[in-house]
């Protein structure tokens, strides 16, 4: 919760509020927070677009002090003279920039959203173009530390090597990052995106966030209850759990990547190996594939030196986008094949690529590239406790690798670096039940990896007055469904609610017939 206040200090602070609001009229108190400026974006990935920055309080309880400023670009509305208003848009993360979501608005809404909405991408504060938060001074100092981590460290030294490179990074935050460090947490997001919806001219919001930015949404809508038009969430966190338990909700979340991963080994099987390179008891040739690695790195003839890490990074991945599907299933046949014997996966002149882990480096060309790096530990850290004591965390792995054991150990030790991070008091740990104006229309799918479906239900349980929208099918966040889509348009233009209980559709499936 926001840091209390003094009985007394409460009692004055809402009588000075009183008076305020007795002696200006609503009007002028509105124009007190000054417009967004907008101008043409001069960055060529957003050219053609309207970008600004905006002046928040770094601190909400000094709203004289110093302040922060967030990066915006927006994609006007094609009806200007019909518009409804704004549609904020956030991507999730936390640590992800959202104003590049303009140039994929059309991907995120219906032609007819778009003719009467303005759609606005921010970067939350710290985050991208806002003013950044920076743990280091070069990449270099920060790809030193990444490099001694392990995403599933088993061995004694590389547990030992991970929790000191994690704590060593933390120690580096709090040398370096300043005093935005302390005031990243999601309850300041929210607060900054209602000081943009009165900027922008909106008296109430219109919002969509996916994954992490459905906190924020959840915050603002109790917050700011009487403010909420239209707000999308989709792929839900459990807002109280996660801000409440956050342990327990990792242990949680290793489990939705299972299940996802075990959703994809029964489309294979049904598939067959003409549509599925895996099929034919692909959930048991995996299980050999990660004991596999888990005693070591493999050279593979196709793809050279493969980790364990490499592994669980690309299946957490691919479990992200169903149209990743069939790919996901040709490289696993091949390593599967090159270790064990048995077909070749290859059907084509050219192997599928093994991409990559995703970079911490942000995509941003500037000279410090880890801003959504630290990002991420700033807010999650400040939003959501966890035990600070980095030796009780190999104990932790070893739980969560039992129930889950393809991503449970990367998920313990996902954010170890909070275990010496700076006490944060400043955040919002609910309550979650107020009553907005309009319903939130909470979306989620029953095989999303990372906020599993379990989630969405209780998100639109614990808000105050939600309706949760069911998408039968695979990847993070709604994808691939004309009804979702269909459902976004009504809710969007006219307020419409899917009837309770409502499912929808996934168009594309898992592994289509060849």
């Amino acid at each position: 919760m926001a840091v209390r206040q003094s009985i007394a200090a409460r009692i004055g602070a809402i009588l000075a509020l009183v008076a305020a609001s007795a002696a200006v009229p609503a009007a002028a108190q509105a124009a007190r927070v000054p417009a967004v400026a907008w101008s043409a974006c001069t960055e060529s990935t957003l050219a053609g677009f309207d970008c600004a920055t905006y002046r928040v309080p770094l601190d909400y309880d000094k709203p004289a002090g110093p302040t922060t400023t967030i990066a915006l670009a927006r994609r006007p509305a094609d009806d200007q003279a019909h518009k409804l208003g704004t549609i904020f848009v956030n991507p999730g993360g936390p640590g992800g920039a959202g104003r590049g979501l303009v140039t994929a608005a059309a991907g995120i809404v219906r032609p007819e959203v778009l003719a009467r909405f303005d759609v606005v991408g921010f970067d939350p504060r710290g985050i991208g173009a806002s003013d950044p938060l920076q743990c280091f001074a070069t990449d270099e100092q920060a790809e030193a530390l990444l490099s001694r981590m392990r995403t599933v460290p088993i061995t004694k030294a590389e547990i030992a090597e991970t929790l000191a490179a994690n704590h060593e990074y933390t120690e580096g935050c709090k040398r370096n990052a300043g005093p935005l460090l302390t005031h990243m947490s999601t309850l300041n997001v929210a607060k900054d995106l209602d000081r943009l919806r009165q900027a922008v001219g909106d008296k109430a919001l219109t919002y969509i966030g996916y994954s992490y930015g459905t906190m924020i949404g959840a915050t603002y809508v109790n917050l700011f209850p009487g403010k909420v038009r239209a707000v999308i969430i989709d792929g839900n966190v459990d807002p109280d759990q996660r801000a409440n338990h956050r342990l327990a909700n990792k242990f949680e979340r290793a489990g939705g990547f299972e299940i996802a991963l075990a959703g994809f080994f029964r489309e294979c099987d049904k598939a067959g190996a003409a549509n599925c390179a895996l099929a034919g008891g692909s959930k048991a040739k995996f299980d050999r594939l990660r004991e596999r690695f888990r005693q070591g790195p493999v050279t593979s003839p196709t793809y050279g030196v493969v980790t364990i890490d490499d592994l669980v990074g690309f299946v957490s991945g691919s479990m992200y986008d169903v149209a990743s599907f069939p790919e996901t299933a040709q490289v696993l046949q091949i390593l599967y094949s090159e270790l064990f014997g048995g077909p070749s996966a290859l059907r084509t002149a050219k192997a599928p690529a093994l991409p990559p882990a995703p970079s911490a480096r942000g995509g941003l060309p500037d000279a410090y590239g880890y801003t959504s790096n630290d990002a991420f530990y700033a807010v999650n850290c400040a939003d959501a406790p966890l035990p600070r004591n980095p030796k009780l965390y190999p104990g932790f792995a070893n739980v969560f690798e039992k129930a889950s054991p393809t991503f449970g150990r990367a998920e313990a030790f996902g954010e170890v670096g909070c275990a010496n991070w700076p006490v944060v008091t400043e955040r919002w740990a609910g309550p979650w039940n107020k009553r907005t104006a309009n319903t939130v229309l909470v979306v989620n799918g029953t095989y999303d990896p990372a906020t599993r479906y379990d989630f969405g239900v209780r998100m639109s349980r614990e808000l105050g007055n939600a309706r949760l929208l069911t998408l039968d099918g695979f990847g993070h966040t709604s994808s691939y469904s004309a009804c979702v889509q269909d459902w976004y348009t009504r809710y969007l233009l006219a307020g419409q609610l899917p009837p309770k209980g409502t499912r929808c559709a996934q168009d594309l499936p898992p592994f289509p017939a060849a």
